[in-house]
């Protein structure tokens, strides 16, 4: 287990240096060549992106923004090891139960919600683009965003559709096994959970266009580069989409997706900048007290 979490951690450097090597890239010159301004205003909007996300998930959650900025840098920094909703979704989820704020069941759906938006916003926008920048070698980001528009939507439209105070035919079913019957009342508490939000309107309208809006501020700092506001979105989305495929750190696929639009130096540059923004949020770890979610895991499964 040990082995598999290294190899885990050091994936995308093994890949970036693979990359450096396939395409003969002086490694000095990865540090010489950049752009120090850009170095400077990437990391500034970067956090400037995570506040704007985080006073959206203060919205959502009905937590302080000084507790979701936290969560979502933390997750983050997790979803460099674990992709997914295993990954950076339950880590929020992690943040917001400790101190009692909030129990896990609530606390998961609620961050699954704000992943809801997350990821479909930034979908939307990155097959909008992609068209007038296309290149074989997305396609396979052009499915991995069309698949996640269509399985975030019809996840939440079912939730939304059939929140109620029992459960339906095919959960009875479901719920019937002895393993998972212990999570009845935790996935009907998630479920209102997340229906109460979508039924406002205001908090929908207002959580869509502050993930818009965080995405688009998050692309500014290309701009340096690139000198066209519309490059600048259509790279940091392509990125952001790559960190869809479920490899940890996209590794591989980040490198990949940017080398249809890049050429090789900066596509390290940018993606060595990424994993050290996003590692940031593994500061936190240390405010993780296994102690306090092993008891709210038990308060869920109903186990003694």
């Amino acid at each position: 287990m040990e082995k598999k979490f290294l190899f885990t951690i050091f994936l995308p450097i093994i890949v970036i240096i693979a990359y450096t090597l396939i395409f003969h890239i002086n490694p000095e010159s990865i540090v010489l060549k950049i752009n120090p301004y850009f170095v400077v205003v990437f990391f500034l909007f970067y956090f400037l992106q995570i506040g704007l996300l985080a006073y959206r998930d203060s919205k959502i959650s009905g937590l302080p923004i000084s507790i979701t900025y936290k969560a979502r840098l933390f997750a983050n920094g997790v979803g460099l090891i674990i992709p997914g909703a295993l990954g950076p979704d339950l880590a929020r989820a992690i943040f917001y139960v400790k101190g009692k704020r909030m129990g896990l069941d609530k606390a998961f759906s609620i961050s699954l919600y704000e992943s809801f938006y997350d990821v479909v916003v930034l979908s939307v926008l990155f097959l909008i683009l992609i068209w007038f920048h296309f290149s074989p070698v997305e396609l396979i980001l052009v499915l991995t965003a069309l698949g996640n528009i269509i399985l975030w939507i019809g996840g939440i439209g079912y939730v939304y559709g059939t929140s109620h105070k029992s459960l339906n035919r095919i959960e009875n079913i479901i719920f019937s096994i002895k393993y998972i019957k212990p999570l009845q009342n935790a996935y009907l508490n998630g479920k209102g959970a997340i229906k109460s939000r979508m039924s406002n309107p205001v908090l929908t309208t207002l959580s869509l266009i502050l993930t818009a809006l965080a995405y688009i501020i998050q692309s500014i700092p290309f701009y340096l580069l690139f000198n066209s506001f519309f490059f600048s979105i259509l790279v940091n989305t392509t990125y952001q989409v790559s960190l869809l495929v479920p490899i940890p750190s996209a590794a591989g696929v980040a490198e990949l997706a940017l080398t249809a639009l890049l050429p090789p130096l900066l596509v390290v540059q940018i993606r060595i900048l990424e994993l050290v923004s996003f590692a940031f949020g593994l500061i936190y770890i240390k405010d993780i007290k296994l102690s306090e979610l092993k008891d709210e895991v038990k308060a869920v499964w109903r186990t003694t």
